[in-house]
């Protein structure tokens, strides 16, 4: 592998939780919404991409490991060269900006495309053709009931949300079918996701689409692919490949990067063993 330089009722319940910002009321930062698929963790270096993903040449890496990765940043992913055929392994903006669009900013809201429409939405179709990836992760966030809190509304009489942690449950990173442009230098991606498995009905209709590493060369393929096998490569995850586990609600605030993000916390709402030890954070 090379390495270039470059330029993972009445009767309602009420949940009440002490902290600003630290409750199932307040959500992840609006800012960035909370589509699927909207934060992910990346963890794994290049070193560790490079060898899972089967990567000739390296052309720039993020600048650490990151937790808590939302929208607008940079994600790595994997792509053709269409120059040699070499599987590349880079960053981009996660976000993906037409190279038709007048304004960037339009990227901060195509950070997903739907698999059902990706082929035919002018934002994507273009991508889809020629320009898909690899975007290599270690897990992903998203916000859902707990059975402690089916049906419970907070004090402004919202639903009640849980933050979890999603990853894959034999460890390796998750590879998802993503997209990626390229527009005056800058390069964006987005991920394209699909209906939920039963690893994520209970917290979410949609997930993204995890790829196996027996369908990477096809999805990679820079070739002129029919649309249909592409298509069908975007499918729900077999049941079972996902784990998950409930987190901290510091995870909602996107300025929280560290690891802890992802160690497992007793549900919102659920009681909790005395310690000597303090917080956790």
């Amino acid at each position: 592998m090379e390495q270039r330089e470059s330029a993972r009722s009445p009767e309602r319940a009420v949940v009440r939780l002490s902290g600003k910002g630290c409750g199932p009321e307040e959500g992840p930062d609006s800012r960035y919404g909370v589509g699927m698929c909207g934060r992910v963790v990346t963890a794994s270096g290049p070193e560790e991409l490079s060898e899972h993903l089967g990567v000739d040449v390296v052309v720039d890496v993020l600048d650490g490991p990151d937790y808590n990765v939302a929208p607008s940043h940079q994600l790595p992913l994997a792509w053709t060269s269409d120059e040699d055929g070499r599987r590349l392994l880079g960053t981009a903006k996660w976000g993906l900006t037409p190279s038709w669009a007048k304004d960037p900013a339009i990227g901060e809201r195509m950070f997903n495309a739907r698999a059902e429409t990706v082929a035919e939405k002018p934002s994507f179709r273009a991508a889809f053709r020629r320009r898909r990836c690899l975007v290599a992760v270690d897990g992903f966030y998203e916000w859902g009931p707990t059975e402690r809190l089916a049906g419970a509304r907070t004090e402004r009489g919202r639903k009640t949300r849980q933050a979890w942690y999603v990853y894959r449950a034999d460890g390796s990173p998750l590879v998802l079918a993503g997209l990626w442009e390229q527009r005056m230098g800058l390069r964006t991606c987005s991920i394209i996701t699909v209906p939920a498995n039963d690893d994520l009905v209970p917290l979410h209709h949609r997930m993204p689409a995890v790829l196996e590493p027996v369908d990477w060369d096809g999805w990679l393929d820079d070739g002129d692919c029919d649309r249909s096998d592409l298509e069908s490569l975007l499918a729900p995850a077999d049941d079972g490949t996902l784990a998950r586990h409930t987190v901290h609600c510091r995870v909602n605030s996107a300025r929280n990067k560290g690891s802890e993000l992802i160690e497992p916390v007793a549900p919102v709402g659920m009681p909790v063993a005395a310690s000597d030890q303090g917080t956790l954070w």
